[in-house]
C-alpha cells in the first residue's frame, strides 16, 4: 500500500467512525441527564405518596 492509499483510507473511514463515535457520546450524554432527572422526579414522587399514605384519611 502507498501512502496515498493509506491517507485516501483514513480519510474515507477515520472521519465517518469519529464523527459516529462524537454523536454516540451526545447522546449518551444526553439521555444520562434525562435519565438524571426522572429519577429524581421518581424518587419525590415515592415520597410523596408514603407521606400521603402516613396522614390520616378524612
Amino acid at each position: 500500500m502507498s501512502i496515498d492509499s493509506i491517507i485516501s483510507l483514513l480519510t474515507n473511514v477515520g472521519f465517518p467512525v469519529t464523527l459516529s463515535f462524537v454523536l454516540i457520546r451526545y447522546v449518551l450524554q444526553t439521555m444520562g441527564e434525562k435519565l438524571d432527572k426522572l429519577d429524581v422526579s421518581l424518587q419525590e414522587l415515592t415520597k410523596a405518596i408514603n407521606e400521603n399514605k402516613k396522614s390520616p384519611m378524612n
